[in-house]
Parts: C-alpha cells; structure tokens; sequence
C-alpha cells in the first residue's frame, strides 16, 4: 500500500510541474504575440493573469 501511495504522490507531482510548464509556455507565446501585434515592449502593460494588454473593453 505504500508503494502505491508514493507512486501517486510522484506521478500527481509530475502531472503538476508539467501543468505549470506548460501554462508558462502558452502565456509567454501569448505575450509574445501581442508584443508583435503592438510592434513594441509592452513590460508593464500586460496582465499577467491573461497574457493581454487589452482590457475587458476592448475586446
């Protein structure tokens, strides 16, 4: 019983940090094409949570 309980401590672990990893990706992509579509640095102007310097407005 307690191989299988570390064994799903581990894979729930890995299952998270790949979650995380990915999550990081598709908000630095989604940034990325902002800054593109904006044609300059937009550091200070994004939300973090949404990945959008767009507000709630402006669609």
């Amino acid at each position: 019983m307690e191989d299988a309980v570390f064994w799903i401590m581990i894979g729930g672990g890995l299952l998270s940090l790949i979650a995380w990893g990915w999550y990081y990706a598709a908000l630095g992509k989604r940034i990325s094409k902002e800054e593109e579509k904006a044609g300059r640095d937009l550091t200070y102007e994004i939300n973090p949570f949404t990945g959008s310097s767009r507000g709630a407005m402006d669609g």
